[in-house]
């Protein structure tokens, strides 16, 4: 019996004793006041090939909301220098595995990026799906910007950039694993979204000016008030060798788009004469089927566009009847054959733009390699210059 009662004191003690180990754990929760996270880098050139870099810091708080602000090291030899040197300067140690957003400076653009880009694609923390875009100006001033929705500054550019803008055509979207790809690719090359900063129309006073924060972008709690930035992405920057070698304007954009990545629709605007009048219609497209393939035709490459889409009237620049508001899925023969005649065209411009400044942008050395590896290797650097481009494209009505 007095061995019993030894031992079940003992089991009372032992198991205090884990109870109180297992309450005084914090369960490797990490204070969220004590913690910060950078969300977004931008690298502009700097003074004497020196990198400028520009990190938006961001320190969640509970409830959901949080604030940030940036902090920018100048003179670094390499990004990784300037991460060390920003823990520094901070007195935080934040890490990059919440880092989704890499910005360029224009002027970083013009050597090879990878000088900088190495830096992340060598990190273990940073992932490949992180979103990459060229800033008009200097990425600094980027994410100083003021969004006119109270987002952080990163936040807003991601929605710019996101999924559903590319699938609407409006932005060439592009992330580290992708431009890598192109980069390390046979043909050499890749394209950017190009960021463009403007002021909100409805943030200017009543002289038409519009007033400055005092504080740099990025907070959390900011309104749209005067003084908002608005982001625009609809060009889009050629890339040879890591370097800058042309852009595609917004039309040539949309036309990219919709012959070579994954946009399901798009809005497009088309002018026809009608009745002794110019008419603009604004119509809707959803594409049906998309491809692009190259042929050996007598030695020389030739890629073939074929696109199908289905479109219907979403605007017109003139009142219409009844009849044809209540049959906006018909459209006019004559407005679907003016609609392809345009794609037609701004593809084409497209396609020699990337040809004239010597960007692979539809991947034509990739398919010669696969499939024609001879004619290739008989072509040599003239492959891109030698090809030529055909279109078979065809816009139907959606009833």
């Amino acid at each position: 019996m007095k061995t019993n009662k030894i031992a079940m004191r003992v089991f009372l003690l032992i198991a205090a004793f884990l109870l109180l180990l297992f309450f005084s754990n914090d369960f490797g929760l990490i204070d969220i006041q004590k913690t910060s996270i950078i969300t977004a880098i931008g690298i502009d050139k700097g003074e004497e090939g020196m990198l400028d870099v520009t990190a938006q810091i961001a320190v969640p708080e509970a409830g959901g909301n949080g604030t940030a602000g940036n902090v920018s090291v100048k003179g670094a030899r390499t990004v990784g220098e300037a991460i060390a040197e920003l823990n520094l300067k901070t007195g935080w140690y934040p890490t990059l595995v919440h880092c989704r957003l890499v910005l360029l400076g224009a002027e970083a653009t013009e050597t090879d990026v990878f000088r900088s880009l190495d830096y992340f694609l060598r990190s273990q923390f940073v992932e490949d799906s992180c979103l990459v875009a060229v800033c008009a100006e200097r990425a600094e001033d980027a994410l100083g910007a003021q969004s006119p929705v109270g987002d952080m500054t990163y936040a807003a550019i991601e929605k710019v950039l996101s999924s559903e803008a590319q699938k609407t055509g409006l932005v060439s979207v592009n992330n580290l694993r992708e431009f890598s790809k192109g980069y390390y690719s046979a043909g050499k090359s890749s394209f950017l979204p190009v960021l463009t900063l403007k002021k909100d129309a409805q943030g200017e006073n009543e002289n038409g000016s519009s007033s400055k924060s005092d504080t740099q972008g990025g907070a959390a709690q900011q309104s749209g008030s005067a003084g908002s930035d608005v982001f625009d992405a609809s060009s889009t920057m050629l890339f040879r060798n890591g370097q800058q070698a042309g852009i595609l304007d917004a039309e040539e954009t949309l036309a990219f788009n919709l012959a070579d990545t994954a946009t399901d629709f798009a809005y497009g605007n088309v002018s026809v004469f009608e009745n002794g009048e110019n008419v603009t219609y604004n119509l809707k497209f959803k594409i049906t089927k998309k491809s692009r393939k190259i042929s050996d035709e007598n030695g020389i490459p030739v890629l073939h566009f074929i696109i199908r889409a289905r479109a219907q009237v979403a605007d017109a620049s003139q009142a219409g009847t009844t009849q044809e508001v209540a049959q906006s899925s018909v459209v006019p023969e004559h407005v679907l054959r003016a609609a392809q005649e345009r794609m037609r065209t701004r593809l084409d411009a497209a396609f020699k733009k990337a040809q004239d400044c010597g960007c692979d942008l539809f991947q034509i050395s990739q398919s010669l390699q696969r499939f024609y590896p001879s004619l290739l290797n008989t072509l040599g650097e003239n492959a891109l210059s030698s090809a030529k481009a055909d279109f078979d494209i065809r816009f139907d009505t959606l009833h």
